[in-house]
């Protein structure tokens, strides 16, 4: 069986982005959005591209990225901001 790829975002006020974001990783095997108490739609996004959202109060960058990594389930883990994108040069590999 090929091994599988969980994403790990962690996420405030990012409706601009995360949209764009999660489009690039759309092949994901899981994606995992940490959201530390968002205003705008940055949850509703996440969840129409079928990402696994949880809510997270605001403990600091590295807490929150870390909280996102134990969520993740798949064989491996690519920890993206919320405003980065996966190249399609990245996606084949």
């Amino acid at each position: 069986m090929p091994d599988t790829l969980s994403i790990a975002i962690v996420a405030l006020n990012e409706e601009a982005n995360l949209g764009r974001v999660l489009e690039s990783v759309r092949w994901a095997d899981e994606i995992i959005v940490v959201d530390s108490g968002s205003t705008d739609r940055t949850c509703d996004i996440a969840r129409e591209y079928g990402a696994r959202v949880v809510t997270e109060p605001w403990r600091g960058y590295t807490a929150q990225k870390n909280y996102a990594l134990e969520l993740c389930t798949k064989d491996w883990i690519l920890s993206l901001d919320a405003d980065e994108e996966v190249s399609p040069e990245l996606a084949e590999e």
